[in-house]
């Protein structure tokens, strides 16, 4: 097993549970108390995760769920719609369920759509198979006059330690109908995309405190600022809580 092998079966890993005994952790932990490098790497990972358990503590479900959720009407498994001895009682009832149903699907279709709905197409979109840089600049202050051109809006913001960054350039993908910028850096030989969006469309949108995810072998970082939200995502986790977190604090002024 390589460094990197265990670096992706150990991001799953929950240090105080049951997968300190799960054999698929078994080599990767081995490893990790052989390999100087590679500890680090997991103590700054569960650092980190522990770190993020505990700005969702306070985080607590409705005291009333549990009985709001068992106070509902059961559902009733309705006869086929097509056996002759339905009762008037029964057929009614069978309306009513595919009523019901039609409804729920009309709201799916018109609701909202989440922010992690929008992370993770974003996250595939941004790697497609399109131009990978439609426009090529030399700075930020470039990508912004491209934007501008394009009608979308220039006023977000980017982290010190991007905008510090040799910028690539910058393309367009459309997503449910709109244009959304993808910044394009390469940073300490990493190559980085940055998602830009009005965060005003999404009520989940992110807060200023970071939210993090799996995209394939990557993470992707989601965060708020004023009225934009972010997704930046080529980095592994290591190198995300390496380069932004700063004297225990985020680093997203810029």
């Amino acid at each position: 097993m390589t460094r990197e092998e265990a670096k992706e079966i150990l991001s799953a890993y929950r240090h105080g549970t049951d997968d300190e005994k799960d054999p698929l952790f078994a080599g990767a932990l081995a490893l990790a108390r052989q390999d100087r490098e590679l500890s680090a790497w997991l103590a700054e990972s569960l650092a980190f995760d522990q770190s993020v358990r505990r700005e969702l503590a306070p985080v607590s479900a409705p005291p009333d769920l549990r009985d709001t959720i068992l106070a509902r009407r059961k559902i009733i498994q309705p006869t086929p719609w097509w056996n002759p001895r339905l009762s008037g009682r029964q057929m009614a009832a069978a309306a009513a369920v595919f009523i019901a149903l039609g409804v729920a699907a009309l709201w799916a279709g018109q609701r909202p759509p989440t922010f992690a709905e929008f992370r993770g197409d974003l996250a595939e979109l941004s790697w497609g198979s399109g131009p990978h840089v439609q426009a090529q600049a030399a700075n930020l202050h470039d990508v912004r006059e491209f934007l501008a051109t394009q009608g979308v809006a220039t006023n977000f913001a980017v982290p010190p330690v991007l905008a510090e960054s040799r910028v690539r350039g910058c393309s367009l993908v459309t997503w449910r109908g709109q244009k959304v910028p993808v910044l394009c850096f390469n940073t300490e030989g990493k190559h980085l995309h940055l998602v830009v969006v009005d965060r005003t469309q999404f009520p989940d949108a992110p807060t200023e405190t970071p939210e993090t995810d799996r995209n394939g072998s990557a993470r992707t970082a989601s965060w708020s600022k004023d009225e934009h939200s972010y997704v930046l995502n080529g980095l592994s986790t290591h190198a995300f809580v390496k380069q932004f977190r700063k004297d225990k604090r985020w680093d997203w002024g810029g």
